[in-house]
């Protein structure tokens, strides 16, 4: 079977590590190909994996026609048996294309309701547009799912599923013993992941070291603040690759994740099974991912002051660490491999393909 995934953005992420795993674990068994963001990471990245790609300037402006001509005639070059989208963007242009190809839509989280009034309208309206031209929707997290049913978003779909992300466990390394009060910010330095309020948190820590990976929209501004603020136990690492991210990760003592908003990110699913606590907000599907107090602590609300009891909580309290550490190890053993996920996007991919 030949499947063409499309993503507007290839930017480092989870998203795009998603893609990856579906490139790399399924690739011995379908003919695949890639449609993303000309000079993205993504494209870099499966420029080595020897899979057809193709890069598309997504980002110019919000409606541009030559788009659909572009999808069209990468459609019609490949014949692929099954289109996969990924996100809103990619799937707004597809869905306007009129592909005549069955095409499954992955939401990887919903923005639309941290929009402005007018902006969230025509949010929706895309996503309605989407739903009568897609033959699944498939969710990440139970939370979406339940937008999706209460925004009426999906109505025009055979099938909705939710099927978790995964991670690969034998490829993610075992926390080190590393430097005690040494917590991490791994994220896009975006709106969304509110990396100012890490360092709303991190002024509760004085005794902290910090560690901040990621780039983004905010990136001067953060680096900027810390200076202000007078945060010298902060470094900021900007964009590193994905298995340098995970070495970073695993000489941290805990992750602090300041989301507004969250889809089913797989940052806490690798910390989990590295053996790093995870303290988070209380948003999106985080919940579907953590057990609060048993396998990491999750915050309600967006107290600087009570993120950072959190943190000490999980760093100082040995029993609490050593049952946190445990559990999210089982929990991640039992819900969210890889294997399990690549395994469902197969099945999802057999069957909309039949029809």
């Amino acid at each position: 079977m030949r499947v063409l995934q499309v993503v507007a953005d290839g930017a480092p992420g989870g998203g795009t590590t998603h893609i990856l795993q579906i490139l790399r674990g399924l690739g011995s068994k379908l003919s695949l190909g890639v449609v993303t963001q000309d000079g993205s990471y993504l494209l870099n990245e499966v420029q080595g994996l020897d899979i057809p790609c193709f890069g598309v300037e997504f980002f110019r402006r919000r409606l541009a026609p030559e788009i659909l001509f572009i999808l069209r005639r990468i459609v019609h070059e490949l014949e692929p048996e099954v289109v996969h989208v990924h996100g809103g963007r990619a799937a707004f242009f597809c869905a306007l294309a009129h592909l005549e190809v069955p095409i499954v839509y992955t939401v990887h989280g919903y923005h639309f309701l941290h929009k402005s009034a007018i902006m969230r309208g025509l949010a929706l309206s895309a996503e309605r547009l989407i739903s009568r031209h897609v033959q699944e929707t498939v969710f990440v997290c139970e939370h979406d799912a339940q937008l999706a049913h209460t925004y009426d978003l999906s109505p025009y779909s055979r099938w909705n599923t939710v099927i978790y992300n995964g991670i690969a466990l034998r490829r993610i390394p075992r926390a080190l013993p590393g430097t005690h009060k040494h917590i991490g910010f791994i994220g896009r330095l975006v709106h969304q992941k509110d990396p100012f309020l890490f360092l709303d948190v991190l002024e509760h820590l004085p005794e902290y070291a910090a560690t901040i990976v990621g780039g983004g929209a905010l990136e001067d501004k953060v680096k900027a603040e810390i200076g202000q603020r007078g945060l010298p136990q902060v470094q900021v690492l900007g964009s590193l690759s994905h298995s340098e991210t995970l070495e970073v990760l695993s000489g941290l003592h805990a992750v602090l994740m300041t989301s507004r908003w969250e889809g089913m990110p797989i940052l806490p699913l690798e910390a989990m099974w590295s053996g790093v606590p995870v303290v988070a907000t209380n948003v999106g599907g985080l919940n579907e991912i953590i057990e609060d107090g048993r396998s990491g602590l999750l915050v309600d609300g967006r107290s600087a002051q009570d993120l950072a009891r959190a943190v000490v909580r999980v760093t100082e309290e040995s029993a609490l660490r050593e049952r946190i550490i445990e559990n999210g190890r089982d929990r991640v053993r039992e819900l969210f491999s890889e294997e399990q996920m690549l395994s469902e996007i197969c099945k999802v991919y057999y069957q909309v393909a039949k029809v």
